[in-house]
């Protein structure tokens, strides 16, 4: 060999097959590193969503931290038996409470939580003392319609006024009429006892470019004229009102931390079933939902499923379902163990318990499985 010649280079064999090459322990600790850090994003990343989840069950006729959840006064009043159950549905999330990815994953995953976007219930100002004081608005006003929706069942008559409860300001309103004023007459239409005296006052500003309102304030009787303005894109004259209601009877009720409209069916059965001789379940659990009217009709509420859920759990072997939340009901995972009876107002939410608790199952009013006409009969 020649001095100049070219030296050869050894080359690294090639590793024997089925053999594998080894990662250098700094590669293996990134990639590990990595995947920490994706799963304690999926952990902690919060998402615009809530939850609905089962919440705390009621007993409306039993007692709530030691008093009666409700009780009724300025009537004979009957013991009674059995449970009609008021449901409520938690929520993970929504204004001013995070919602995780994990526990939206979780949710969609156990059949018995519900998912949805927290922009389709509150707005993007919404904050958590706004959530809490609309909840506590409709349960107050959940349990007056309520009551008047016994009363209306019972043939026990009572009153209503409309009255004036804020007033916006630099409205047309701002400066003549006050809170409190009692709304007497709109445009000559009557607005005092009149259940629906809130929707007569809205329809007749929209539609009328004078609004000439008839008042009782301190108990003097005043007119005063109203010219509708543009206020947050709509005719309106800058008031907002509530209902003051008047019953011959006088009913407390024991329900701290709840809010919402949706006990108002159960709240109305209570009432009935203690101012009527003999229980109305027989003895039995029942459990239900609905939103009311003071005319006993039953409105769909939110967290059906979740609601079933509850009431399954705690052991009710009746729900009681508006007609409008059929099909969530009979999607919910428990909703074959417990009779689902469709319900269209208090009406038929007492008879219904009244048929249940004499034995008689096979006429309930049934949740069409198939979009059926909603009078089909059966269970």
């Amino acid at each position: 060999m020649t001095e100049n010649a070219p030296r050869a280079v050894p080359v690294p064999a090639e590793p024997p097959r089925g053999t594998r090459r080894r990662r250098t322990p700094r590669l293996a600790a990134t990639s590990g590193v990595l995947t920490y850090v994706f799963i304690a994003l999926a952990v902690l990343l919060p998402v615009p969503y809530m939850l609905q989840l089962p919440g705390p069950v009621f007993n409306t006729l039993g007692d709530y931290q030691g008093d009666p959840m409700i009780s009724v006064s300025g009537a004979k009043t009957y013991p009674t038996d059995g449970r009609i159950d008021m449901l409520t549905v938690a929520v993970s999330g929504g204004p001013g409470r995070d919602t995780f990815a994990s526990q939206a994953l979780g949710a969609l995953l156990n059949g018995k939580e519900t998912v949805i976007p927290t922009e389709a219930y509150y707005p993007l100002d919404t904050t958590r003392d706004d959530v809490t004081a609309s909840n506590a608005v409709e349960m107050s006003s959940s349990q007056d319609v309520a009551v008047a929706a016994a009363m209306e069942q019972l043939d026990k008559p009572y009153s209503v006024h409309l009255l004036v409860d804020d007033v916006v300001a630099k409205s047309p309103a701002e400066g003549k009429l006050r809170k409190g004023d009692r709304l007497m007459s709109v445009n000559g239409k009557k607005l005092d006892s009149d259940p629906d005296a809130a929707q007569i006052m809205s329809a007749t500003v929209r539609e009328s470019n004078t609004v000439d309102v008839t008042i009782d304030r301190d108990g003097k009787s005043e007119d005063i004229s109203l010219t509708p303005g543009d206020i947050d894109g709509n005719k309106a004259i800058g008031v907002t009102m509530k209902q003051d209601f008047e019953f011959p009877v006088d009913v407390k009720f024991n329900v701290d931390g709840v809010g919402g409209p949706s006990a108002g069916t159960m709240f109305a059965l209570a009432i009935i079933d203690e101012l009527t001789p003999g229980a109305m379940t027989g003895g039995k659990h029942v459990a239900g939902t609905g939103e009311i009217t003071p005319d006993g009709t039953v409105g769909p509420i939110g967290g059906a499923r979740q609601k079933v859920a509850a009431a399954t759990e705690k052991g009710a072997t009746l729900f009681l379902s508006p007609a409008d939340n059929c099909a969530e009901v009979l999607s919910a995972a428990d909703q074959s163990k417990i009779t689902v009876a469709r319900i269209d107002t208090l009406d038929d939410a007492q008879t219904t318990v009244e048929q249940y608790a004499a034995g008689n199952t096979s006429d309930l009013p049934k949740c069409p499985a198939d979009g059926a006409d909603n009078n089909e009969k059966g269970q």
